[in-house]
Parts: C-alpha cells; structure tokens; sequence
C-alpha cells in the first residue's frame, strides 16, 4: 500500500490547500512545535531531536485512523531538508504500515 502526503510552508495556507484539493486532511504543525519548544531547526542537538522525534511518532500515531478513513496527511513546516523529508517518509512508512509513501511540497 502506498500514500501520498504533503507538506505546506504555514497553517493559513491549508485553508486554501483544503479547497483545491477538495479532500479531507489531517494537519501535523510542526512551525508550531518549534514556536511552542521556542527552537529553530539549527538548535536544535542530539537530545533536542530525539524529543521532536518522539513527538512526531506521536502524532503521526494519532492520525492513524483518520488517514486510514480517506484524510491527507499534511505536515505544516516552512523549512523542510531531506533529512527531515526522509525522516518523515520512514515514521510514516513505519507508523502507518506502507510500502510507499510520497511526500509532495507546496510552495507558497
């Protein structure tokens, strides 16, 4: 099975993404775990990421069901590297049982 999720670069932007695609998502806020943890991605140190790590795992847990009744999963982050883009594709590969996952980026 294979899944195809997204990534948009802030939270007013999913509104409009929402209508386009006319689809149900399912938003993770990553922007706002960073404004919350007051971090930025270049502070962040081997126990610092292991935090933002199990907070992902977390989330992505939780979206479970919804993602497995038809809803987008959709990461608010406005600074994505392929480490974090890589790390996204195995927690969702591992988390929600894929073979597959696409990780597609939307520009402002």
């Amino acid at each position: 099975m294979s899944n195809k999720s997204f990534i948009i670069p802030k939270a007013d932007k999913l509104k409009s993404f929402n209508q386009e695609s006319c689809e149900n998502l399912h938003a993770i806020d990553v922007n706002l775990w960073f404004k919350n943890n007051n971090l930025t991605p270049s502070s962040m140190n081997s126990i610092r990421q292991y935090i933002f790590e199990e907070w992902l795992h977390k989330k992505i847990t939780s979206s479970r069901s919804k993602v497995s009744t038809g809803h987008k999963l959709v990461i608010i982050y406005d600074s994505p590297t392929d480490p974090f883009i890589d790390l996204l594709k195995h927690k969702i590969i591992e988390i929600l049982d894929y073979d597959f996952c696409d990780i597609v980026l939307i520009e402002e």
